[in-house]
């Protein structure tokens, strides 16, 4: 059996189409006879199928793939596996142990049992077992909640699928929650996301909010602003705020090299962002449209809670959830 994978570095190409290598897997009954990697000149679909078929390829085991293309594929009875996320390490692993399948890596593989006869007491076996997961390893980090087979959670029990630090909300948290709870319960209306905004703050006795905005939502966040100041002081920053030329913030290797300048370009500062919100003292940062990272790095450093009010999306008119609804899309990624 001949297995084709396209990779991308190390791991299973997101796309096809993105490839810069083919991983060529020979294998046996579980058995890895023949490893080799082609390498892929212009990752287009045609060169990818060439390099197949000239290489007897069985199986394709890849991530994303179109309709047209598995019909492509199955025209010629080839075998497809896709959806994979894994590196090519994990992949050579998986066949050897016959575990290989569509949606390898994407999701766990044998959700934990739940406890027969209901919840099962301190001491018990399935306490014993819980301790025993957190002996070998971060229960925490392996768990995906996705993959749950029955959600107790939901009929407010405790998972029994994971140990659980003690519960310890400070005020400040459970107010929050207190608040955010009254909100989304509300029943006379439905509120947009700036209404959620308002009100929350309201609840909070926040007086003072910060508006964290990216230059490309500059006229969304001048809205936005004029409507919160009815209700609160508001203290807008965008991200250019410290004016950085772009060359300024590069990393040593690539400031040598002139070709990587972008004449008059500034670049973004989350840094100082934060620091100025932080030195007003907002109760509430608001971000609006920052880029991704951009956005993770106002939101740790600023010492306010922060909350996204609108976000940035080129290709989905800033509706980024449009994607996971979209064939096109999907396969894009």
């Amino acid at each position: 059996m001949r297995f084709g994978v396209p990779l991308l570095g190390r791991r299973v190409a997101p796309r096809c189409t993105i490839a810069d290598s083919l991983l060529l897997i020979t294998a046996k009954r579980r058995r890895i006879l023949e490893e080799s990697v082609v390498p892929l000149e212009s990752a287009t679909w045609m060169e990818l199928l060439c390099l197949l078929g000239d290489n007897d390829v069985d199986t394709l085991v890849c991530g994303g793939i179109s309709r047209s293309s598995r019909d492509s594929l199955q025209s010629r009875a080839m075998d497809v596996i896709d959806n994979v996320a894994a590196t090519a390490e994990e992949v050579v692993d998986a066949l050897r142990q016959g575990r290989l399948r569509p949606g390898f890596g994407l999701a766990a593989e044998e959700p934990p049992p739940p406890p027969v006869g209901g919840r099962e007491e301190p001491g018990s076996k399935a306490d014993d077992a819980a301790v025993s997961r957190e002996a070998r390893g971060p229960a925490l980090a392996r768990t995906d909640c996705l993959a749950c087979p029955d959600r107790v959670c939901l009929h407010a029990e405790p998972c029994p699928h994971v140990v659980l630090p003690p519960l310890e909300h400070g005020p400040d948290c459970a107010q929050m929650l207190e608040a955010a709870w009254d909100v989304a319960s509300e029943e006379e209306r439905t509120l947009c996301r700036l209404a959620e905004v308002v009100y929350f703050a309201m609840e909070m006795g926040y007086t003072r909010l910060g508006v964290a905005f990216c230059m490309d939502l500059l006229e969304p966040a001048a809205v936005l602003t004029r409507v919160l100041r009815r209700f609160f002081e508001v203290v807008p920053v965008c991200c250019k705020v410290r004016g950085i030329p772009r060359e300024e913030s590069l990393p040593p290797e690539r400031a040598a090299d002139p070709s990587s300048h972008d004449s008059g370009a500034t670049t973004c500062d989350p840094v100082s962002q934060a620091a100025v919100l932080n030195a007003a003292h907002t109760d509430l940062n608001l971000l609006v449209g920052l880029c991704v990272g951009v956005d993770g790095i106002v939101s740790r450093e600023s010492h306010a809670p922060t909350t996204t009010v609108f976000v940035k999306d080129k290709s989905l008119a800033n509706n980024p959830i449009g994607a996971v609804y979209s064939h096109y899309h999907l396969e894009d990624i």
